[in-house]
């Protein structure tokens, strides 16, 4: 099999060894990916609290994925020089390469099966039913609706935006001056994301945008119900004028100026609408339908242990009030969106997903008022004052 020439050794690619080390390379290759292909499906189909999935294959390493490897081909454990654990500089190369972690097969495993990608979001919290099947999912306008959408921006009416800083003055029902004290800051980073029954013509979910019945109306109502329950909301109604991968630059800049214009806010919510359709983003209450409340935390901040505390108690709260219309809270990092979120600005932030693409503004405000009757009673209950949130 070997011949020496001129101290270089041949190989006979075409020996039946080398055929039979091929065949246990894709076999053993073949029965990795269909194991995990069918882990991932079972495991879409069971309610979970955590991301146990998440942190098994994390925790995986190369060497580890070579040692399953070497089981099926021998030839492995004695040809392939598996890297220490002290071999950092060439990992860090490799990741910044190829974009693969080797500790994390996820990162590869992502790209050859569909949706796989969706584990690496932790559900911390469940609501009931819920199950990686119902994990929000940010999606962007197709790019010719982006384009059309930023050409027909048209400035919105005067009395119809709200910058940073300004006050209203009427008072809230039962709450004295006390919404005069603005507290909530309320922004919609997505502000064109909208419902399909409320788009005439419009029934692709990949088009439910637009630039005057969107999502930003949900969270002006959200603002108005905090502000009838005794808490001063400000809500931030203009577009930001970026594109759609720059957008929460943009919003993170409205923020700032809004903290120093206010040192009274103390919650930022930041309110979208989810791309899941209606049998995932619905729910009924006493006979009427809402759409769900989704809270997702970004890791790729300082604050995320403390917002994703808060978004738990909100999560409690609505579950107290309105059994079942939370769907829990979403850890994501960097490698699954933004990962920020603009939450390292407060450790009060809230990014919230109210419905999705299906749903209708009805349902939305019901949700809207809701999420308020909650945020307002964690307030009331963490400062006690005279002005309490209304009953429903």
């Amino acid at each position: 099999m070997y011949r020496v020439r001129h101290r270089f050794a041949a190989v006979n690619m075409s020996g039946p060894r080398v055929r039979q080390m091929f065949v246990f390379l894709l076999l053993g290759t073949a029965i990795i990916f269909i194991f995990t292909g069918f882990f991932a499906m079972m495991r879409a189909k069971v309610s979970s609290r955590s991301s146990d999935i998440g942190r098994f294959t994390a925790g995986l390493s190369a060497e580890t994925m070579v040692g399953v490897l070497a089981r099926e081909i021998p030839y492995l454990k004695s040809s392939v020089s598996i890297p220490q654990k002290d071999g950092v500089v060439s990992r860090l190369t490799f990741e910044l390469a190829t974009s693969v972690d080797p500790r994390d097969p996820r990162t590869f495993l992502g790209r050859e099966l569909p949706g796989f990608a969706l584990f690496d979001t932790e559900i911390v919290v469940a609501g009931q039913g819920v199950d990686y099947t119902d994990i929000p999912v940010e999606s962007a306008p197709p790019p010719d609706l982006e384009e059309q959408l930023t050409q027909d921006r048209k400035p919105a009416k005067p009395e119809d935006v709200k910058e940073p800083g300004d006050a209203k003055e009427e008072k809230p029902a039962g709450g004295g001056d006390i919404a005069k004290t603005k507290r909530v800051f309320i922004y919609h980073t997505h502000s064109t994301e909208s419902y399909l029954p409320e788009l005439s013509g419009v029934n692709s979910p990949e088009r439910a945008y637009d630039n005057r019945k969107n999502i930003v109306m949900v969270g002006k109502r959200l603002g108005e119900e905090l502000e009838k329950m005794g808490i001063g909301a400000e809500v931030y109604t203009k577009p930001f004028q970026a594109k759609w991968n720059r957008l929460y630059q943009a919003s993170r800049k409205t923020v700032v100026e809004a903290m120093k214009q206010n040192a009274d806010l103390e919650y930022f919510i930041d309110v979208h609408r989810d791309s899941k359709r209606r049998n995932k983003t619905t729910r009924h209450i006493n006979g009427k339908p809402y759409a769900t409340i989704a809270f997702v935390v970004g890791t790729a901040n300082d604050n995320w242990e403390e917002n994703e505390k808060f978004a738990r108690e909100v999560h409690n709260k609505l579950e107290e009030l309105y059994p079942g219309l939370s769907k829990g809270v979403f850890r994501k990092s960097r490698a699954q969106g933004n990962g920020e979120y603009n939450q390292s600005l407060s450790p009060r932030s809230l990014l919230v997903e109210i419905g999705g693409v299906d749903n209708t503004f009805e349902e939305a405000y019901r949700s809207a008022e809701a999420l308020a009757r909650a945020i307002a009673e964690i307030h009331f209950e963490a400062t006690p004052v005279d002005a309490r949130p209304r009953n429903p």
